[in-house]
């Protein structure tokens, strides 16, 4: 029964406080901060965190002492409900936060304290995630207003010396005045750290010695709020971050030397011990099944595609936490008799699957494209949040992920391209390979329509069809659709074109449920009332019937983040106007084109055997378009609006 993983265990509990107490003046005047952060609701004044971290007698102690301290400039009580999110491996102690609110004196201000009183812990549902060790450590700050301020302070416990956190200066919802993160070590531990994100030339670093401690210190002052934008990478991308790894321990007498995270191979040796004892022995189930899956299949190939497909087709995906368990597969019998799993149990019915089948597997691990790290930058779980299975075929890797419903075999799922896989081939082996970006030509829309005129209505016949990730991206947009009961109006939705007014008359669509197949097509019949212009002996018809890009200009004053693209694809649409009878062509738009590395157009007519014919032809051939590249997209963009006014004229013949 999953309604388990849905109750939320609440303990609620007090923190010492006084209340009414008195602190002396020393916050900024907001008015000030106001004039310097206009366009900012709150700007947080001080953030720091201190992480101690030591190891004595088989023993790790590591501590962080974290404390905020916010000033709140407009609508105040939209930040009045604070929350701390910490997973199975951490816990928090000693928890204060308190509101210190602006008390008029004569000619000074003081502020009276509020004490929050009470603070909720609860577990969390994440998204997909439904059973997780997160929990969530919320509470109120009492009496906010603008123009006061909040402060806040605990300690944060971390029980596992892989998976430290990473520290961001920033602030989701205002600038930060001051952010400063230490990490102190005793002589005994050696760590090494990442600087990421924009901006961090601005970071100064201090590293000092007193004793047996080293002390590594990062400051920032003035850190700017980047806020969330459309399609916009992870902030980890942007936001400036530093990431501390503990990379060697010595233990007692200066002896037992332990490689924690040094390199890549210290994260691999970690991860090959969470799976080293998993599905030693399969059982009876799995090995029939495999047999009836493979039976007369003589190429590896063929039985990794028919395994493949079995999981993603039998078993549901469905995503879970909880401590070392978000880490470990679960035994690959239990999958199959359970019919579900999260992505690392997907990986572990796979993987035995295939090598029963005598198909070299192996487990994988990667990032999604939301982790900008490198194996080799960064050797640590942070790199990393997600697992498959590899198969080695005719010498080459095929990766294989059964979290994508309507992935076709072969077809990495599009989260993970361009990314670093890390393949476990045995104890000591392992390779990291990069996942293939696949190409544009790859993922194509491709429509063919046959046009007739009728009064000043267009009357269409024709087809769509979508390859690759294009065919994937529309299996997945007709399965919301029919979970949101629109199923009725799919159709007409997904094809419009010309106007509001278009409707579909009848559709017959193939591949929606099948993986296997090449393409998603849909045979379509359609009417756009209106869409014809008459003047006079004359009839205008603009042929760009599907202008999606028209308003797809970048705003550089208000866009500040690179944008990103789901994948590269290519939109080729070729559309046939028949000329009426008793009409002749009175004018010809002319040929236009766009050529960039990175996206671009051709526009093409022509003339003959009673039609006029538009071939039009968009590629995006990136999956991030950065900021310097916005002037360059604009002109296409441009160009491309005036391409689509263009109409083709005809006029009554004699």
């Amino acid at each position: 029964m999953l309604n388990r993983f849905f109750i939320a265990a609440c303990i609620t509990f007090g923190i010492a406080a006084t209340l009414f107490c008195r602190a002396q003046n020393s916050l900024p005047a907001a008015d000030n901060l106001r004039l310097q952060f206009p366009d900012s609701k709150m700007v947080m004044l001080e953030k720091q965190e201190h992480l101690n971290i030591n190891y004595y007698g088989g023993q790790w102690n590591i501590e962080s002492k974290i404390k905020e301290k916010t000033l709140y400039l407009s609508d105040a009580q939209l930040f009045s409900q604070k929350s701390i999110f910490i997973t199975g491996f951490d816990e928090i102690n000693n928890l204060e936060a308190k509101t210190l609110v602006p008390v008029k004196k004569g000619k000074k201000t003081e502020f009276q304290e509020y004490a929050v009183e009470n603070v909720e812990t609860k577990d969390v549902v994440m998204g997909s995630i439904f059973y997780s060790d997160y929990k969530e450590k919320k509470f109120v700050y009492p009496a906010l207003q603008d123009g006061a301020a909040t402060t806040l302070s605990y300690t944060q416990v971390n029980k596992e010396p892989r998976l430290l956190n990473a520290f961001y200066f920033s602030n989701f919802g205002g600038p930060v005045l001051s952010s400063v993160y230490s990490v102190s070590v005793p002589k005994n531990i050696q760590i090494a750290y990442k600087l990421m994100g924009d901006s961090v030339d601005n970071i100064r670093f201090e590293k000092t010695e007193k004793n047996d401690l080293t002390t590594y210190t990062w400051t920032a002052e003035n850190v700017d709020d980047l806020k969330p934008e459309e399609n916009a990478p992870s902030s980890s991308y942007y936001e400036p971050h530093v990431v501390v790894y503990i990379t060697r321990v010595t233990g007692n007498n200066n002896k037992e030397e332990e490689v924690i995270l040094e390199n890549a191979d210290g994260l691999y040796k970690w991860y090959y011990s969470l799976v080293q004892n998993i599905n030693r022995q399969p059982n009876e189930e799995q090995r029939q099944l495999v047999a009836t899956l493979t039976k007369n299949v003589p190429d590896d190939t063929e039985k990794t595609r028919r395994i493949f497909q079995w999981v993603q087709s039998h078993i549901k995906y469905i995503a879970f936490e909880d401590g070392l368990g978000g880490f470990v597969p679960r035994e690959a019998n239990d999958v199959c008799s359970k019919k579900y799993g999260d992505c690392k149990d997907m990986a572990s019915i796979l993987v035995q699957m295939l090598r029963l089948a005598g198909v070299p597997a192996y487990y994988t691990w990667i990032g999604s494209r939301d982790k900008p790290y490198s194996y080799y930058d960064v050797p640590s779980p942070i790199v990393d949040n997600h697992m498959i299975a590899t198969a080695k075929l005719n010498g080459q890797y095929v990766f294989l992920d059964a979290t994508g419903e309507y992935q076709p075999f072969g077809l990495p799922t599009s989260m993970i391209q361009g990314k670093e896989a890390m393949i476990g081939i045995d104890k000591d082996h392992y390779e990291i390979v990069k996942v293939p970006v696949i190409a544009m030509e790859e993922n194509a829309e491709t429509e063919n329509l046959n046009l007739a005129i009728t009064d000043r209505t267009i009357n269409g016949t024709g087809n769509i069809a979508y390859t690759g990730y294009k065919k994937v991206f529309a299996q997945y947009d007709k399965l919301r659709a029919d979970a949101a009961g629109k199923s009725g109006n799919f159709y007409n939705e997904y094809l419009r074109k010309g106007s509001n007014k278009f409707e579909t008359q009848q559709v017959n669509a193939t591949g929606f449920n099948n993986n296997n197949a090449p393409e998603l097509k849909m045979e379509y019949h359609f009417t756009i009332p209106d869409y014809v212009t008459k003047a006079g002996d004359k009839i205008y018809v603009n042929l760009n019937l599907n202008r999606k890009y028209q308003q797809a200009a970048i705003d550089k004053k208000e866009r500040k983040l690179d944008k990103e693209v789901e994948y590269k694809y290519v939109e080729d649409y070729t559309y046939n106007l028949q000329i009426p009878d008793g009409y002749e062509l009175n004018h010809l738009p002319p040929n236009a084109t766009f050529n960039d590395p990175e996206f671009g157009y051709t526009a093409t007519y022509t003339h003959g055997n009673g039609s006029v014919t538009l071939h039009f032809r968009l590629y995006i051939n990136h999956l991030m378009l950065k900021k310097n590249r916005f002037d360059a997209w604009n002109s296409m963009i441009e160009k491309l609006s005036d391409t689509y006014q263009e109409v083709v004229v005809l006029k009554k013949a004699g």
